[in-house]
């Protein structure tokens, strides 16, 4: 006897160092609760994941006591039930978006509460004419035969969302295929050690995609508003432009005025040489920049002249 309660506990903390050793190796780590979970679902479930991560089903003590040893107090509070351990070097977003797809439809449980409404569509159903019509009805779920097939009549509620599910609903909506629930690993808590952030299932279930594109519209929305009060608040991303507006409206204003300075002088001289030019081609005036202008437009009413008096 007190060989295998030597052995026991040998094989305790051989099994304590093992998990220790393998949250000291990967860099995220998962813990999940598998209870209602088969042991051949499980063994599915661990070989879709055998390319990305390992799942390794222990006692909780054990689990408690490798978790402090490893320095992650904080995850302790995360063991109940029937867990798992989950080690992999995706990151959490990945690891939990991989295990929701490995989830797959299962009946709901007398007593367990419905996690969405519970709906009965309108139609023929899978089952067979008989007393199951009066099953339904005493069910208060509208059905009838049509065609010689079972037929639920009006779209129904069933359960409610938030609502315990009574034997007879779990019993009669098992018979119709319906599936409510998913069963899989179901992540209580994942930690990323490089990060040293832990993360929970209510920050796991944000789309990384939707996020960033989220955030890169609030960023927008914040420029824009930053742009639209850039007079009253400037900011590290607007001055360049407000600086930027502001030299543009002075060399405006100060060409507007004819005030001279580096920036106007030389479109200014550009104007005035261009007004006295046409000042002096509109006068006749016979100066070196009009005398082509002024004996092109003599020669133009010359054949027009000569043309009028044929």
């Amino acid at each position: 006897m007190k060989k295998r309660v030597k052995r026991a506990k040998e094989w305790k903390k051989e099994q304590v160092e093992y998990l220790k050793g393998l949250m000291g190796s990967y860099n995220t780590l998962g813990i999940a609760k598998v209870r209602g979970i088969s042991a051949n679902q499980l063994q599915q479930l661990r070989k879709g994941l055998r390319e990305n991560a390992r799942v390794r089903v222990s006692k909780n003590r054990l689990i408690s006591l490798s978790l402090k040893g490893s320095g992650l107090d904080e995850m302790v509070n995360f063991v109940e039930d029937q867990m798992a351990l989950i080690f992999t070097n995706l990151d959490a977003f990945d690891l939990y978006r991989i295990a929701e797809e490995g989830k797959i439809p299962a009946p709901i449980k007398a007593g367990a509460v419905a996690p969405i409404d519970i709906v009965l569509e309108e139609g023929p159903t899978s089952l067979k004419p008989g007393p199951i019509v009066g099953e339904l009805q005493n069910l208060g779920i509208p059905a009838g035969i049509t065609a010689g097939k079972v037929e639920i009549k009006k779209r129904t509620v069933a359960v409610k969302e938030g609502d315990k599910v009574a034997p007879a609903f779990a019993e009669m909506l098992a018979k119709l295929e319906i599936y409510p629930m998913k069963e899989g690993l179901d992540l209580s808590a994942v930690y990323d050690r490089e990060a040293q952030v832990l993360f929970t299932p209510d920050v796991l279930h944000i789309d990384p995609l939707k996020y960033t594109a989220d955030f890169e519209e609030c960023a927008k929305a914040a420029f824009s508003l930053a742009s639209q009060i850039k007079y009253d608040y400037p900011t590290s991303y607007t001055i360049a432009d407000l600086l930027r507006e502001a030299g543009d409206k002075t060399v405006a204003l100060a060409l507007t005025i004819a005030y001279p300075t580096p920036l106007t002088i030389k479109p200014l001289l550009q104007k005035a040489h261009a007004d006295a030019r046409n000042l002096a081609m509109n006068a006749c005036i016979y100066e070196h920049d009009t005398l082509q202008y002024l004996l092109t437009k003599a020669h133009s009413e010359a054949q027009n002249l000569a043309a009028y008096q044929k």
